[in-house]
């Protein structure tokens, strides 16, 4: 009989879950994952889940961000994201955040987070449909 645990489920392993569901979890329940609920937490969080997956889970999200600014920065998402959360504001390092800030940076990432997703797996050519936005406003 084979274990429960590695019976496929769909397309994934019963007990797995989706990069959606998983940032459900981590958002809702921080400290079941040793996160303390900070902003500073939750960054080093998703990028070692984002190097786990050979960087495919956040793969578009800073292009995706820069579109939403409508400017291009040599930046990296957590600052861009900081941009977004706390605007007319000069980004401060994430470690300085005040606390009003900090839950604005949280709430606002995971608002954004959930946005990209919804653009990105909208269609299966989503992802191309981002890169190539990209590419027009800021490359070409």
């Amino acid at each position: 009989m084979p274990d429960p645990q590695t019976r496929p489920f769909g397309d994934r392993r019963l007990g797995e879950y989706s990069f959606r569901e998983h940032l459900e979890l981590i958002r809702t329940r921080p400290e079941m994952y040793g996160l303390d609920g900070s902003y500073r937490d939750f960054v080093t969080y998703l990028y070692g889940y984002d190097a786990g997956t050979r960087d495919t889970a956040l793969l578009g999200f800073r292009e995706w961000l820069l579109l939403r600014l409508d400017r291009q920065s040599g930046l990296g998402w957590p600052s861009l994201v900081l941009n977004l959360a706390i605007p007319d504001t000069p980004v401060p390092h994430n470690r300085a955040l005040s606390e009003p800030q900090n839950r604005a940076a949280v709430v606002v990432m995971f608002q954004l987070l959930e946005t990209f997703l919804n653009d990105r797996d909208s269609d299966r050519h989503g992802l191309r449909k981002i890169f190539s936005s990209y590419d027009r406003r800021f490359v070409s």
